[in-house]
């Protein structure tokens, strides 16, 4: 380990480390809940590396629409993956980002503080009471992570930690880091892509009509560079056509979820002139 991780690990006591390297947990899936001495943190072993073939289909997704963001970014698995991960959540932790807190890394896991449980795209599809309002909430933290300089990539709403407990509500915080957009793409383009992701994971259930959803739209756009604004309407431009996929549900979650999204694009089209 280098000097700063040997810090991080002193966040830990010497028993807390014992147990977890001693733990099947999360060599066996990956990932493992675990209450220590600084409370409760996940433990995050090496994931496999992506298959080419999911990477090939991405592609080929971006190419059909003329969305060259929505391209694949390379998830490199094993050590570099999480080497990439501990990476970016230094950088957005420096910055403001509201992330998990690093407080060990060692040769084949790392350890963070422990956001929470529930997460956005559970509570949209169990259609809590707050549910818009969390939505709008995260939405809103997407645009304030572009002020700071910084993109996300992997925003899905799973990805997008929430609380909806009287003691814990609303949004709490993003994970999953474990690719990096800057790879292949330059920053204002990647955080086109966060507002891609994120809005074709969510939007098709959010409680909310039309206007509303349009009203944290433009808000939010509003706030973003010139160069964030003009690539959006780009790829709402090239997407608005997919408005016209069939809308029942036996054509499948990811058809919803797609048509949704261009169904925006051609409504953002109609508002702006794009």
């Amino acid at each position: 380990m280098t000097g700063a991780d040997a810090c991080l690990a002193s966040q830990l006591l010497p028993a807390d480390v014992a147990r977890i390297e001693a733990s099947a947990g999360w060599r066996k899936e990956r990932v493992e809940v675990l209450d220590v001495s600084v409370g409760r943190v996940i433990v995050k072993g090496h994931r496999p590396r992506r298959k080419p073939a999911r990477h090939r289909a991405l592609n080929a997704v971006a190419r059909l629409v003329g969305v060259p963001i929505l391209r694949a970014v390379p998830v490199h698995g094993g050590a570099a993956s999480q080497a990439v991960e501990i990476r970016r959540l230094r950088a957005l932790r420096a910055a403001g980002v509201r992330v998990p807190e690093l407080l060990h890394v060692a040769p084949e896991y790392f350890v963070m503080r422990w956001l929470g449980g529930n997460h956005l795209a559970s509570a949209l599809s169990e259609g809590v009471p707050a549910a818009f309002d969390l939505w709008r909430e995260a939405a809103n933290a997407i645009l304030d992570t572009h002020r700071r300089g910084q993109y996300l990539s992997q925003c899905f709403g799973r990805n997008v930690i929430v609380g909806t407990a009287a003691d814990v509500a609303g949004f709490q915080g993003f994970i999953d880091f474990e690719d990096d957009p800057l790879e292949v793409m330059g920053l204002p383009e990647a955080q086109v892509r966060d507002w891609l992701i994120y809005l074709q994971s969510t939007l098709w259930q959010v409680p909310a009509t039309p206007s509303q959803i349009d009203a944290v739209l433009d808000a939010c756009l509003q706030g973003e560079s010139e160069s964030v604004r003009r690539l959006f309407a780009l790829a709402c431009r090239r997407l608005a056509w997919l408005r016209r996929l069939p809308a029942h549900r036996r054509w499948g979650r990811d058809t919803l979820a797609v048509r949704a999204v261009a169904t925006l694009a051609h409504r953002w089209r109609q508002r702006h002139g794009a």
